[in-house]
Parts: C-alpha cells; sequence; structure tokens
C-alpha cells in the first residue's frame, strides 16, 4: 500500500511557518513527507512562463523558509514546487489531483472583502473542488482589547496602600 501523501499551499512568509509546522504534523502522525506548494499568480497581460525575479523571489523565499522549518523542527526534508498559474485556487486543485495528494493543507486570511466572508476565494474553490481532504486553518482572532498599563507613581501607591492593609 502506497503512503498517503500530504500537501501544503503556501501563500506568503507570515503563514508559512505555522502551515508548514500542521503539514509536518499530519505527515508524521501518517509516517509521509510533505509536498510544499507556492503558486505564483501572473496577469493576464504577460506570458505565463514569464521568468522574473520580481515574480519568483516571494515564492523562493516560502518554500526555502518551509524547507528550514522542516528541517529543524521535524528533521523532514520535504518537496517544494513554484508554479505559474493565472489563478492559484485551481493551481492548487490541479497539483493535488496530479500528484494524488490525500490530505491538503491550507490556511485561510482574514483579508477578504464582504462577499467573502465566511471563507476566502481560493480556499472556497479548494475545498469544494479539491479530491482529498483539505484541512483549512484559520488564524486566531486578534483581540482588539489593549491592556491597561498604570504609571509608575499609582502603581507604587497601590503597593503602599496594600503595605498598609496589611498592617
Amino acid at each position: 500500500m502506497e503512503k498517503p501523501k500530504v500537501m501544503v499551499a503556501l501563500r506568503d512568509a507570515e503563514t508559512a511557518g505555522s502551515l508548514t509546522k500542521l503539514a509536518c504534523q499530519m505527515a508524521s502522525l501518517a509516517g509521509t513527507n510533505v509536498i510544499a506548494l507556492h503558486v505564483i499568480e501572473v496577469p493576464p497581460g504577460l506570458p505565463i512562463d514569464v521568468e522574473d525575479p520580481i515574480f519568483e523571489r516571494p515564492g523562493q523565499q516560502v518554500l526555502s523558509l518551509a524547507r528550514q522549518i522542516a528541517s529543524n523542527n521535524f528533521s523532514m526534508h520535504i518537496t517544494t514546487k513554484l508554479l505559474r498559474a493565472r489563478n492559484a485556487d485551481e493551481a492548487i486543485v490541479g497539483e493535488a489531483e496530479e500528484e494524488g495528494v490525500d490530505l491538503l493543507v491550507i490556511g485561510y486570511h482574514h483579508d477578504h472583502g464582504l462577499a467573502e466572508t465566511l471563507l476566502g476565494s481560493t480556499v472556497q474553490h479548494v475545498t469544494h473542488h479539491a479530491p482529498c481532504r483539505v484541512l483549512v486553518q484559520v488564524p486566531a482572532p486578534v483581540s482588539k482589547a489593549k491592556p491597561q498599563v498604570e504609571g509608575k507613581e499609582k502603581a507604587e501607591a497601590g503597593v503602599e496602600g496594600k503595605k498598609r492593609e496589611a498592617a
């Protein structure tokens, strides 16, 4: 029986770490390795095979970070793929089909508009069309409450007052 395949779709350096760790954890449980994928979305006005460091560098950095995290934290060698496509969602689904992936790990970003309030368009497409199970990592909400910080004099007065009460 063939080992299951785990793929992680990486968008940016901010989320590559947590997504790579999650994919490596899943792969470790299954006794398999990880395929890390980054898709360069090429605008319609350019040829799909355009080779320009401006397009490639961010993806190469994300995949390099994924390799480093897998190696340092899990002693795992991962396969990386950098694809060019017009739409990341279709490219992710196509690659999952081509590779025979059993689990696809993808991240959701809260920076979407009103039309994508439940899930981003890429995540929506992938979850509906992927040929495998999809694990969506949603970041923890950022607290909007700001901690109260007392001034030094007020804090010292509070300590002195408590000392007097205790005496």
